[in-house]
Parts: structure tokens; C-alpha cells; sequence
């Protein structure tokens, strides 16, 4: 009996040599070398990591590891691969992987942002395009955003003192988020968006549990997690008060025939009709959602103004060719104040925000992305829940797609077909495939609305007569990148709002 199976083993042998040869071995990723324990994670230590990311990309190429802790992380620098990633492969790579700031801010991954794929993210998004996105629905909130922009017109016509411009386009921008959603405005506006700041730059901070899933328990030890959870209570408690306050006003006011529907009835809608979901869509789940919509609607839209009109000051010849259409187009008109219907002749001011979302995308890292099953990515083997990062940032920068890529260049997109809708994977500023930011229609239009009026209203120069040349460009990531010093300005009114 020995002897059949050893001549049984010594037959098979020769097949064993060939799959294996036929099989060949596996392709390493390419990658700088690790520290023990800590692996790459010094690498990392940046106020801008997709700046560090940028620089060994540039060493180790477009695709490439890094030994995070003790999880491997694939990193994403060129269009061509993202492409294979969100479009070629995006049905196995449209999951986000668990990460331990988002079991404290979404619920446990329940919001849209980092839900798993399957009916209950598609439930959500299919909502937030419905209700955010479309044509009918942003022409039925157009009201709104007109009335919040020609507020802040007012508000820095009526100033005195150098303004704060970020405070001012947040304020702006929570108020038309708000009243879209909850159909009112939240009375603790500055209260919450500074608990969501600082909840975001400490949720990209160091989380020891994603890194080293083992000691997660430390991070208890260390205040982190207290800090966060501290913020997310905060601002969901400011939510909970909000939601409240609907359903109560709800129980005494009688629906207005054709009244537009605001996005928190539709959600509460959803959640007594939650048998068209595969899991229970809790009041807590609608914070969470609501928490995505509304720090979506005003941080991406008030850094894309922040940062055009940083790289309008510093570009004289840019802001005078801006504020010259805008002013042709609106001086032809009778009634001389910027209107949604104006936009499309807008068309260098559009060149200047294409060109700030290439310059200074609010989300330079996209959010990152983890696979659902095994494939093969640039001839690399990607193993079931490999997870990746886009760095967007260093795409908009790659010059075999951009001719000087670190110069602002409005013009540059004056013949250009390249759109932000994630058809061209060297522009995709609000991500690309199934994953693509669902609010992104609703934030163009928001920030070309104000960026537009600033710029038509109101002459601008910085405070304290500081040369344009030395302003501080530092940035802070916290989820989004936003300018670390606000910028501080002088406005001159030259076309008051007409009464």
C-alpha cells in the first residue's frame, strides 16, 4: 500500500512543477523600506501627507506599498491607475475600510461617506442625489442659495473692519445647507462647525487601532478617542436639537400643497419605511447621514472660494480678467445682482474654480477604498480587503497629464474637455465610479454662486497691507484641506445691492 501511494506522489510530481512554474512568482510592490513595528507610519507624520506621499511616489512609482503599523496599504499616484481602480475594478474596490474615527463619528459606518457597499448605501445615495444633486432639485432650493449669498453681500457691505473670509463663506454656506435640509437655520452654527474641525484633524490623526488592530485598547488610554468622542457628542447633540425641533413642527403644521420636501423628511420617511433597506435606519443613523450632507455642503464649498481667491490675489492679472466678465455680464442686465441663470456665461470665472480643484483639491487624499475580493491591478496581485488610497493630489500635479502642474493657469481649461465628473481620472477632485461624491453638482453651484458675487460686489485687497507674494499657503488636513491662516481681507464696494 506505501509503495502505490509513493509511486502515486512520484507521478503527480511533475504536474505539481509545472503549475507552479506555469504560475510564476508573485510581482512585489515596490515601496519604501519599513522601520520594525512602526513600519512607514514616520513617513507619514505631515501637516500635507499627500505631499509625502507625492515625493515617493516620484521614487518608488505610481503604485506603491507602504507597511502601515501592521496593515498594508496601496497607494494610488497616477491617472491611469486610478482608473483600473474606480472604473475598470471599481465594483470590487467600492467598500471603505473600517476605521476607528468612523465607529465614533458615522455610527459605526453608517453614514454615506463609509458605509459598506450594498442596498443601504445605494438607498442613501440615490436620496442625496435626488433631493441635493439633480436639476429639478437644485432649481427648487435656488431661492434659498440667491438669499444667502446676497445676505453675505450685505453683511461685508455693512463692515467696517477687515473680514474673516472663511467664517463669513461658512456662515453662508451652513445657513443654505440647513435650511435645505431642515428647512431652518441652526442657531449654534460657529459652535458646531468648530466641534466638527477639530473632530476631523483628530480623526486623521493617529488611531493605533487601524494601524495595530490588536492594541486598539490603548487608544483608551491615550485621550485621543475621549477627544473625539467629546466633539462628535457635541455636534451630534446640536443635530438631535435640530431634528427635534423639526418633528415637532412638523406635528403642527399642515403640509402646503406643492411645499418642497426637505431632506430630513425624507429621511424620516425612510426610516418608517425601512423594510426597503437591508438594516434598520435608526435616528441615529439620520445624524450621521445628516452630519455627511451638512459638513459636505459648507467646508468643500467655503475652501474652493478660500483658496480662488488666495490664488487670485496672488495673481492680479487673474482676479482683474474674473472680475471684468462678471461685471460685463451683470452690468447688462436690470437688475445688477448675480443669479444662478447667470452662471453658464461665466465662462473664466468657471476656468478659475476647475483650476483651484486641480490647485488646491478640498479633498487631496480621496477617501480611501478597500477590496472586496482578489484581482490584479497594474499586473500587481491585490488580495481580498487590500486598501487604497488616491492621492488626487499628486494626479493633478503629474506633468505627463499637465503642462506646468504647479502654476495656477485658469486658461489652461479654456479649450479643455476635462470635467469634474470623473469621466478624466487626471481630474477627479470628487472621486470617480460608484463612490463619486454625490453632492458634487449642489457644491459647484454653491461656490461659483458666491465666488461670483464676491467678486462682482466688492474690490479686494489683503489686510494689514501685506504683500500678496507672502501669504501664508500652509494647509491643514483634517479630512479636508483647508488654509491654516484664514485669509483676512479689505473689501471696497463698488455695485451695492440694489433695494
Amino acid at each position: 500500500m506505501d509503495i502505490v501511494l509513493v509511486s502515486l506522489l512520484i507521478s503527480m510530481f511533475p504536474i505539481f512543477i509545472f503549475f507552479l512554474l506555469k504560475k510564476g512568482p508573485e510581482k512585489p510592490i515596490p515601496g519604501p523600506p519599513t522601520l520594525p513595528l512602526i513600519g512607514n507610519l514616520h513617513q507619514l507624520v505631515h501637516p500635507s501627507p499627500h505631499r509625502v506621499l507625492n515625493d515617493l511616489a516620484a521614487k518608488y512609482g505610481p503604485i506603491m506599498q507602504l507597511k502601515l503599523g501592521f496593515v498594508s496599504t496601496i497607494v494610488v499616484s497616477s491617472a491611469e491607475v486610478a482608473r483600473q481602480i474606480m472604473k475598470t475594478h471599481d465594483i470590487v474596490f467600492c467598500n471603505r475600510p473600517k476605521l476607528v474615527a468612523l465607529e465614533l463619528m458615522a455610527n459605526n459606518h453608517n453614514d454615506i461617506a463609509f458605509a459598506p457597499y450594498g442596498s443601504y448605501w445605494r438607498q442613501l445615495k440615490k436620496v442625496c442625489i435626488l433631493h441635493l444633486g439633480t436639476k429639478k432639485s437644485l432649481a427648487s432650493t435656488r431661492c434659498i442659495r440667491e438669499q444667502e449669498v446676497k445676505s453675505l453681500v450685505e453683511t461685508i457691505s455693512k463692515s467696517s473692519e477687515p473680514i474673516t473670509l472663511a467664517e463669513m463663506l461658512f456662515t453662508m454656506n451652513h445657513n443654505i445647507i440647513t435650511r435645505i435640509t431642515f428647512d431652518d437655520k441652526f442657531d449654534s452654527a460657529l459652535k458646531f462647525h468648530s466641534l466638527i474641525r477639530e473632530g476631523a484633524v483628530l480623526a486623521v490623526g493617529f488611531q493605533i487601532g487601524d494601524f495595530f488592530p490588536s492594541l486598539g485598547f490603548i487608544a483608551k488610554l491615550t485621550g485621543m478617542n475621549n477627544r473625539l468622542k467629546k466633539c462628535i457628542a457635541g455636534a451630534r447633540s446640536i443635530m438631535e436639537q435640530n431634528i427635534q425641533h423639526h418633528i415637532d413642527q412638523r406635528k403642527l403644521k399642515k403640509p402646503q400643497h406643492n411645499q418642497r420636501e426637505c431632506l430630513i423628511d425624507v429621511l424620516l420617511g425612510l426610516q418608517d419605511a425601512g423594510h426597503d433597506i437591508d438594516q434598520p435606519f435608526t435616528t441615529e443613523n439620520i445624524k450621521s447621514v445628516l452630519l455627511d450632507v451638512i459638513t459636505g455642503g459648507t467646508d468643500n464649498s467655503t475652501d474652493i472660494v478660500e483658496w480662488a481667491m488666495v490664488e487670485m490675489l496672488r495673481n492680479p492679472s487673474v482676479m482683474k480678467k474674473a472680475q471684468t466678465e462678471i461685471r460685463q455680464v451683470i452690468g447688462e442686465k436690470a437688475n445688477p445682482i448675480v443669479e444662478e441663470t447667470d452662471l453658464p456665461k461665466l465662462t473664466y470665472m468657471k476656468m478659475v474654480v476647475k483650476e483651484t480643484l486641480r490647485v488646491h483639491p478640498p479633498v487631496p487624499l480621496l477617501l480611501p477604498r478597500e477590496s472586496r475580493e482578489r484581482c490584479m491591478i497594474d499586473g500587481y496581485d491585490m488580495p481580498s480587503q487590500t486598501r487604497v488610497i488616491i492621492n488626487y493630489w499628486a494626479i493633478a500635479r503629474d506633468p505627463a497629464s499637465w503642462k506646468d502642474p504647479n502654476v495656477f493657469i485658469p486658461e489652461r481649461f479654456q479649450d479643455e474637455l476635462r470635467d469634474y465628473k470623473g469621466h478624466d481620472f487626471d481630474y477627479i477632485p470628487f472621486g470617480a465610479g460608484r463612490r463619486i461624491c454625490p453632492g458634487m453638482e449642489f457644491g459647484m453651484v454653491n461656490s461659483e454662486l458666491s465666488l461670483a458675487s464676491l467678486l462682482y460686489h466688492f474690490d479686494w485687497k489683503l489686510a494689514d497691507g501685506e504683500n500678496p507674494k507672502d501669504l501664508d499657503m500652509s494647509e491643514t488636513y483634517g479630512v479636508t484641506c483647508y488654509k491654516t491662516c484664514s485669509l483676512r481681507l479689505v473689501p471696497s464696494l463698488r455695485f451695492p445691492i440694489s433695494t
